[in-house]
């Protein structure tokens, strides 16, 4: 009796503690994950260097669509080319990525790009993040003397 109730308890047990495991691996600074995310963001500068910023809605993750309309995002991204002039060329000056695979799967990267444009230069950020298996922008920021100086 004693035998079966410690067999049904240590099942019992074991079961609880395969429940609450997390499996996941986390991934820092993968060459294989930077080329995945760098695709949307080349995808972008394609955009904004047609100026075709309506289309940038489709690359955009819903937290930044929840935090930008498309009118303000379309006004700073008119803004910058009136200011700072059309994009020339970027480099991609560093990058950042973190990947967790498993039940609770995420991703962010980061990328800082210096661009050269007609009138000023600028040092600009893309952050993306995974969305349903897709890879989105969740945020973008331009840093320029021109933003100050330019009327």
């Amino acid at each position: 009796m004693k035998n079966k109730l410690f067999s049904v308890l240590f099942a019992f047990c074991l079961l609880l503690t395969l429940i609450s495991c997390n499996f996941s691996g986390t991934y820092i600074n993968r060459e294989e994950d930077k080329k995945d995310a760098e695709k949307v963001a080349d995808e972008f500068y394609t955009l904004l260097q047609n100026n075709e910023f309506q289309k940038v809605n489709s690359l955009l993750s819903t937290q930044f669509k929840a935090a930008t309309s498309a009118e303000k995002l379309n006004n700073y991204l008119s803004g910058a080319l009136n200011k700072l002039g059309e994009i020339k060329s970027k480099k991609l000056d560093h990058w950042e990525s973190k990947v967790v695979k498993g039940t609770q799967s995420s991703a962010t990267y980061v990328f800082h790009y210096l661009v050269e444009r007609t009138k000023f230069q600028s040092k600009e950020t893309v952050t993306l993040t995974a969305e349903n298996d897709k890879i989105k922008i969740q945020g973008y920021n331009i840093n320029s003397d021109g933003l100050l100086l330019a009327k």
